[in-house]
């Protein structure tokens, strides 16, 4: 995962002492892992970490947004670094390649417990297990509780009994123990920043978590062991985050949202749903027009958790619901917010992410939630067929190829061929003329003369003569609309079917005529 100064400063510290933090540092966790300063290199690039000596840096550098320098020994050349970024400086005689270890070491510890994370998220979510392992990075008691203030993890029951009175056998604070607890915590719901306060001359770092403007409960740090650093606050939000896909997973301390969600997927998955969720599935609709979205991973992609997706794209746009459906993510957006014309917003996002997705047509009520599903699903596989190279789908752009596969079925178009259409398709195995070709040309130009014979570079009375021939193969008059109709549709799913043989490898081949 990313980092920033003041975590890097504080690991080094409790590994080499000799350490001290100067200069600007950001709290966003942007920081990638180190690479080592090349000498004579000017530019130093954004959310980046330079492991170096002090003596070999420019004297005229080119610093970009939030640049992270670990320097080995002191140099006057610093001056001009500290008003510009973040700089560690690593005093005493240390090799640099153990520096550099040391550094990546600090990356791998909080790479594993993201990994970790993620685990027990997919496995389980036990809250519990989320905040134990938590307690290697934060070094200092935690406290869960829900949007009922239940209790719904603890670590160091120990010190939360002794030194704060909190007594955990009950799964709730009595109501003497519930009042100090909000009088000194100031605990405003509504409050999205992380709260440093005090709670009996202790220091405390709480996060309120919300799912959308749904309070779901709030974690709390005491600073019990080690002093809480700048650090802990982006840090704790990070896990805040993770704590609330974990909540929602819970169907007893889930809240609306969380209803609605489990009435989406039982929907787009055929299956009934109980009175409680239709009940929270009504009391969110009507509010808006939505879209249905299908995201899958990029061809070449690493795949990311679904868990992940969602919560990004419900970050992204408020007011979504997404979900991990199957080996997709099914999303259902306020249609105000993904307008075809300022789709542009969305494509960074999912560059970013690594996805192309394919989009319904909007609708209005969530009840109707399975049909937009189909709609984002097929738009999502004949698009694939046709502009893979595309991020996004519309249903609306693939109608037709669609309304022509339903129209056959699944079964090869010869399945459909009239008496006159099997003798123009032995005409053409015979012969160098298409009568197949000419006849879908004709059709698609609307029995134009006209413009068949240019489309098809024959002269006037070639072709008329050549449709001669075709209306008594056919045996039909061409004038009847219906006919003209059946022709053209069979015609048509014909060359689609040929198209998705040639573009898509998984494309089962029907035999030939």
């Amino acid at each position: 995962m990313k980092l920033n100064s003041d975590i890097l400063y504080w690991r080094l510290k409790e590994q080499l002492h000799s350490v001290v933090l100067h200069g600007r540092s950001s709290d966003n966790l942007a920081l990638s892992r180190p690479e080592f300063y090349l000498d004579r290199a000017q530019t130093f690039e954004k959310n980046r970490v330079y492991v170096c000596s002090a003596d070999h840096l420019p004297q005229r550098p080119k610093l970009s947004e939030n640049v992270c320098l670990i320097c080995l020994g002191q140099h006057w050349n610093l001056n001009a670094y500290y008003d510009r970024c973040s700089v560690i400086v690593v005093e005493g005689d240390w090799d640099i390649f153990r520096i550099f270890n040391l550094v990546q070491s600090v990356f791998d510890l909080y790479d594993n417990w993201e990994e970790q994370l993620w685990h027990i998220l997919r496995h389980g979510a036990k809250l519990s297990e989320m905040l134990n392992i938590s307690m290697g990075i934060f070094e200092n008691p935690m406290l869960l509780i829900g949007s009922d203030f239940r209790y719904l993890g603890v670590t160091e029951e120990d010190y939360l009994q002794k030194k704060l009175g909190l007594h955990l056998d009950t799964q709730s604070f009595d109501a003497e123990k519930m009042a100090t607890f909000l009088s000194l915590h100031d605990m405003s719901t509504h409050v999205r920043e992380p709260l440093l306060l005090e709670l009996q001359g202790t220091r405390t770092l709480s996060v309120n978590i919300f799912d959308q403007a749904e309070y779901l409960g709030c974690l709390t740090i005491f600073e019990g062991i080690r002093p809480i650093r700048d650090s802990d606050k982006a840090l704790a939000v990070f896990l805040a985050k993770l704590l609330r896909q974990a909540i929602q997973q819970n169907p007893v301390l889930a809240g609306i949202r969380t209803a609605v969600r489990r009435a989406l997927r039982s929907i787009i998955a055929g299956q009934s749903i109980d009175f409680e969720y239709r009940r929270a599935l009504s009391a969110e609709n009507g509010k808006t027009d939505w879209v249905c979205v299908k995201l899958i991973p990029k061809s070449g992609s690493t795949p990311l958790p679904g868990a992940y997706l969602s919560a990004a794209l419900e970050e992204r746009y408020p007011g979504a619901m997404a979900f991990e459906f199957e080996d997709s993510v099914a999303a259902f957006l306020p249609a105000g917010q993904t307008e075809k014309e300022s789709i542009g917003s969305l494509l960074p996002v999912l560059e970013r992410l690594g996805v192309i997705c394919g989009f319904s047509s909007i609708f209005s009520s969530l009840y109707d939630a399975e049909h937009a599903w189909f709609q984002a699903s097929t738009a999502l596989q004949n698009g694939l067929s046709q502009d893979s190279d595309l991020p996004v789908f519309y249903f609306h752009d693939y109608l037709l190829p669609q309304l022509l596969s339903s129209a056959l079925a699944g079964r090869p178009t010869w399945v459909y061929y009239t008496a006159g259409l099997k003798r123009l398709k032995d005409h053409d195995n015979s012969s160098h003329v298409s009568y197949l070709h000419t006849l879908r040309v004709y059709l698609d130009n609307n029995l134009s003369v006209t413009k068949t014979a240019a489309a098809l570079f024959l002269h006037r009375s070639t072709l008329l003569d050549r449709l001669a021939h075709i209306t008594t193969m056919l045996g039909n008059d061409l004038k009847d609309p219906d006919y003209c109709l059946t022709l053209g549709i069979i015609l048509r799913a014909e060359l689609e079917q040929k198209r998705m043989e040639q573009t898509d490898p998984k494309y089962k081949k029907k035999e030939d005529f």
